[in-house]
């Protein structure tokens, strides 16, 4: 393992522990996901500033706000690495009112994607994405309603902002979907099969020469005992797909950097599954190799992981209200 990865996962471990430490009531894939942030922009935690943050925020929205519910600790940190944290909500607030438009319904992703809008400096074309967004997702539910869900929100946010055809990014969402399904066999679940299809969609290049890399990639992490997440995880894959380097060797990386990650706290088997680890692991090895200089395409590949991990999240809430639920029935 070469030096600079080594440092990347040492700075990854040394965030985990300071926001984890500071934020103790949090899930922990949220903390992951705010060292994630942290680490991908070489910053290490700054816990007073995040601190401060979340009083800005408090000033600015409601108890019940999607901004102070699972995404918090990610918007905090977001914050906490600007200049001007009270500027930067405004803008992120005001990217936000316009993608949500007149739904009832507040979704994490679309407090995700206009972070990501407003980092990227976009903010004023922010009504222009939200109708492309809006065409994508129609096309998109049209095509696998049953499929069709928040995280594709996000995913078409970007692809909206690729200025790629809808049309275009629609059919070929769906040739990749049909060909990982039906053709490869991918056994991984239909909605994470739609979201490496959406990935892969945004970045430049073969098609199915990508999903061929993909599947062949999920594939070797099964052989070498490793198996890659088929659910939540699964979209991550193709962070991989598009670096310059051998399957073989870049399975063994990441494996190599899940195994470091292991023996750390906050990363054992207490804490996270074998999958979430791994799930990481990828991006911090993309991160690493990756010469790409789409910004909107690094912006998806982070924006993935940070989905799925908060999907986790939320699936995991649920469960603990049912169970809740179910007990208060029996009594």
């Amino acid at each position: 393992m070469n030096s600079e990865l080594k440092t990347k996962i040492d700075l990854f471990v040394q965030n985990r522990q300071a926001v984890g430490d500071a934020f103790v009531f949090e899930y922990g894939l949220n903390c992951l996901v705010s060292s994630l942030i942290l680490t991908n922009a070489n910053r290490r935690a700054d816990i007073e500033k995040m601190k401060e943050a979340r009083k800005v925020l408090a000033s600015k929205t409601s108890i019940f706000s999607s901004f102070r519910a699972t995404v918090e600790l990610a918007v905090l940190t977001k914050m906490s690495m600007q200049n001007d944290p009270e500027r930067y909500i405004d803008e992120v607030l005001g990217v936000y009112k316009t993608l949500r438009g007149k739904r009832i319904v507040e979704y994490n992703c679309m407090v995700l994607s206009a972070m990501t809008i407003v980092d990227l400096g976009r903010m004023s074309e922010a009504g222009k994405i939200a109708v492309r967004m809006e065409e994508i997702v129609n096309k998109l539910s049209r095509k696998h309603p049953l499929l069709s869900d928040e995280s594709d929100i996000a995913f078409a946010v970007l692809l909206a902002m690729t200025g790629k055809d809808t049309d275009t990014a629609v059919e070929e969402i769906e040739t990749c979907y049909v060909y990982l399904k039906k053709e490869l066999k991918v056994k991984a679940d239909a909605n994470a099969i739609q979201g490496l299809s959406e990935l892969l969609v945004i970045s430049e290049g073969d098609l199915k020469g990508k999903c061929d890399k993909a599947a062949e990639l999920f594939a070797a992490f099964k052989e070498n005992n490793a198996k890659y997440g088929n659910y939540y995880e699964f979209s991550s894959l193709g962070a991989l797909t598009g670096l310059d380097i051998g399957k073989d060797e870049l399975v063994d990386l990441v494996i190599e950097t899940e195994e470091i990650l292991r023996k750390e706290k906050g990363f054992g088997n207490w804490s996270l599954e074998k999958r979430e680890r791994l799930m990481f692991a990828a991006v911090l090895v993309a991160e690493m190799l990756s010469d790409c200089s789409d910004r909107v395409y690094n912006s998806a590949v982070n924006s993935a992981v940070i989905s799925n991990a908060i999907a986790a999240v939320v699936a995991e809430e649920t469960a603990t209200m049912m169970c809740i639920t179910m007990s208060m029935n029996m009594n």
